[in-house]
């Protein structure tokens, strides 16, 4: 290993180095064996999901869709067999352009089926963005998710010579030869259907990038790297036959994609809702595990203290003192056993002296676990035995939130190149505070200098690299992007910026792209402090900036939800049904806001201080270009669109 030929590497660093070689030559050895058992993910999905017979696979009530394991089954294989009766092939593409519905995953393994490549995106995607996908891909099929996404799309489809295309839910229309989602399925029963010869090495899926910075990139999967994520995943949930669970994510998300394949496989029950329903639905269907996105996690934290303030105003302060204490509590427990980030060596004294405090705090914390926080559970569906969070990093305030609460809530790590997982949290009671845990099996990773590539010891800040069974094959027609990110060796440039503890857990600090760099030539990370200013329930967007500025700026936008609930600025939104931008109490609300949340983050240096902002009327979407379909803010755009007012705000600071 590299690592261990660095001479200015340190002992401690040289010994980690050493046991990750060793434990990843072990865990490939019992990864090799797992892949020779296996003949593509298709064949393994098939095999596991037919032992579950008549166990409920898929409710969704939104799409009216319901399905036992055997209808499911049948149903995959009769839609397979009917896209292969209209021509579809081993190799070829086929687009699948669909919200995340009770059918998606039925569409998607029959087309896995026959050996061909399913390419994901949303339906709700701009037409030139799908209609960019579907040129780049050199797809022969589509199946879109109703007649209204088709009838978007129906003019570019006149330009294709396409094989069919496919509506899952909905009546044919007139203007193509369209199959509906019944039609393919009666075919599929009239054609033999000849299965293909695959091997683990064939290409599975692509799922295009966010196109923050460019036009999306084609990422190519092929079944070993998605079946190579189940291993270390049944690890961390041990999901079992007949557990429920809530799927809400995009699926053209990796990170979903992964999460929902790994239920099936699991025999669990899997409920579909909507963001509008999540917390109903969570309250009624009780659900074992669930899997999401910080920004969802904030959102029910936010919605339990409403709930709270709306019943009673005591309740909510007793509520809120006793998850203080809570936090308080896991806060020492953590410094005691050494369980933080931060720091290389920690006194004996200090860690006597956390475990003193914690043992005082942990009566009054059992005493409100066992009361408080199982009422608040069973009341707004929070009850679940295991959870994971993904696509972003998790606020201090919310993984101490729900810490507290004895929510057993994971955090992972990872990227679309990566299938996506890295890196996930372990058990509770060994997580640190601030980290995306350790790598899963047989994956390494390594820190190194962002401009010479040299491997940097522990605890110091560098560019994070990934290497594993996981990594893509690489993006499709561009061998140059792909050699780029993926050297010689096999390791992936994450384009992320992190540092490693002494444990070998990982801590993501930002990416490089969205590094800001001042006129001072201090670098800034925009997105950890974003994510404090988020905790503020009066913000609900932020982007920093001040590129090559002396100091930083942000774009606020405001949550029009929680104004009409704050005091004068509700009497002002009454009166003017519309609240001005410039507004003198909106805006000293904002900037209130704004040092306070930014003065909770820990260990921020003065130049990371917002000293300006401006606040917008237009939310940040994927309608006006500015959020990709994967949720991430297109920072370029929105630099672009606002560049006169970022020029006006560092102006008038002159």
């Amino acid at each position: 290993m590299v690592a261990l030929k660095k001479k200015n590497l340190s002992v401690e660093n040289r010994r980690l180095n050493i046991e990750i070689k060793k434990r990843v030559m072990a865990e490939r050895k019992a990864l090799n064996m797992f892949f020779e058992a296996q003949t593509s993910l298709c064949d393994y999905f098939e095999n596991k999901i037919s032992k579950y017979g008549d166990l409920k696979a898929v409710t969704d009530e939104y799409s009216k869709v319901e399905m036992t394991y055997a209808e499911l089954n049948e149903q995959i294989s009769q839609f397979a067999a009917g896209m292969q009766a209209l021509g579809l092939q081993k190799g070829q593409f086929v687009s699948l352009f669909s919200e995340n519905n009770g059918r998606w995953m039925l569409a998607d393994h029959a087309i896995l089926r026959n050996g061909a490549v399913s390419v994901d995106r949303g339906s709700q995607a701009p037409a030139e963005e799908l209609d960019y996908i579907l040129k780049h891909s050199d797809s022969v099929g589509v199946i879109v998710q109703n007649a209204a996404t088709f009838n978007k799309l129906k003019d570019i489809f006149k330009g294709k010579n396409l094989k069919f295309i496919i509506l899952l839910f909905g009546e044919e229309t007139d203007d193509l030869p369209v199959f509906t989602f019944e039609e393919i399925l009666e075919i599929g029963k009239g054609h033999n259907f000849v299965k293909p010869e695959l091997t683990i090495d064939d290409n599975a899926v692509m799922l295009y990038t966010s196109g923050t910075t460019g036009l999306p990139k084609g990422v190519l999967l092929t079944h070993k790297n998605i079946l190579s994520q189940f291993p270390s995943i049944h690890e961390c949930f041990n999901s079992q036959p007949g557990e429920k669970t809530l799927q809400i994510l995009p699926i053209w998300h990796a990170y979903e994609r992964i999460s929902q394949t790994y239920y099936y496989l699991s025999g669990c029950h899997l409920h579909f809702t909507t963001i509008p329903n999540l917390k109903n639905d969570l309250l009624k269907y009780n659900v074992d595990t669930f899997m999401s996105v910080p920004r969802i996690w904030e959102a029910l934290r936010i919605g339990i203290y409403q709930k709270l303030k709306q019943k009673s105003a005591l309740g909510y302060y007793i509520f809120d003192f006793a998850v203080q204490t809570s936090i308080n509590y896991q806060i020492h427990k953590m410094y005691s056993e050494r369980r933080i980030t931060n720091k290389k060596k920690y006194h004996k004294l200090l860690r006597l002296y956390h475990k003193i405090i914690r043992s005082f705090i942990k009566p009054l914390h059992l005493l409100f676990k066992a009361t408080i926080y199982q009422k608040i559970k069973d009341a707004t569906g929070a009850n679940f035995r295991a959870s994971m969070s993904g696509g972003g990093s998790l606020s201090m305030k919310d993984q101490l939130f729900y810490d507290a609460l004895g929510i057993n809530l994971r955090e992972g790590y990872g990227l679309t190149e990566t299938s996506p997982v890295l890196t996930i949290r372990p058990i509770k009671d060994k997580n640190y505070l601030g980290c995306a845990g350790k790598p899963i099996k047989s994956t390494e990773i390594k820190i190194v200098d962002p401009n010479t590539f040299e491997e940097l010891g522990l605890f110091k800040k560098g560019l994070i690299m990934a290497r594993g069974p996981q990594v893509m094959k690489g993006y499709y027609k561009d061998p140059e992007a792909t050699a780029k990110v993926i050297d010689e060796k096999g390791w992936f440039n994450t384009g992320d910026l992190g540092w490693l503890t002494g444990d070998n857990n990982l801590v993501i600090v930002g990416r490089i792209k969205e590094t800001i760099v001042l006129s001072n030539g201090e670098n800034v990370e925009p997105v950890p402090i974003e994510e404090a200013c988020l905790g503020s329930p009066y913000i609900e967007q932020i982007v920093l900036v001040g590129q090559d500025k002396s100091s930083i700026g942000a774009l606020v936008v405001p949550s029009q939800e929680a104004l009409q609930k704050c005091g004068v600025l509700a009497k002002d939104l009454k009166s003017n049904k519309t609240l001005s931008i410039k507004n003198p109490n909106l805006r000293d609300l904002i900037k209130k806001e704004l040092n306070t949340y930014i003065k909770n983050k820990s260990n921020l240096k003065s130049f990371e201080k917002i000293k300006q902002f401006e606040i917008l009327k237009e939310n940040f979407s994927v309608q006006n270009g500015m959020v990709s379909q994967t949720a991430k803010i297109k920072r370029n755009v929105v630099f672009d669109t606002y560049k006169n007012l970022i020029s006006k705000m560092f102006n008038d600071k002159k």
